[in-house]
């Protein structure tokens, strides 16, 4: 699928940044990119962060509280004070990444 070769682009872009904020937003985007086929599953479609958050939440719980705090990560980077936070973004991006894959496996 389209979306999943889009997330796999994003997530290897993250771990070749070296800016904070720029690993995080990639982390963030393969992340969210990677729950569009996952979408469709349920009839759905991702329009927004929150419709993101939903889908994971459906998905099971470790992956939306894994999403939810990706998601916060990926708001403050914004503010560019979330340096320390990068190498958590790129596990938790890791672990919805590895959590969709089963998914879509079944």
């Amino acid at each position: 699928m389209e979306y999943l070769q889009d997330s796999k682009e994003f997530a290897d872009a993250a771990k070749a940044a070296e800016a904070p904020s720029v690993i995080i937003q990639n982390a963030f985007k393969a992340a969210e990119f990677s729950l569009k086929p996952v979408a469709y599953k349920f009839n759905e479609r991702i329009r927004s962060h929150t419709d993101a958050k939903r889908i994971t939440h459906k998905i099971g719980p470790d992956i939306g509280r894994a999403f939810t705090e990706l998601l916060d990560i990926y708001h403050g980077s914004y503010d560019r004070k979330d340096g320390k936070r990068a190498g958590r973004a790129i596990e938790l991006m890791e672990e919805i990444l590895d959590e969709v894959e089963r998914y879509l496996a079944k």
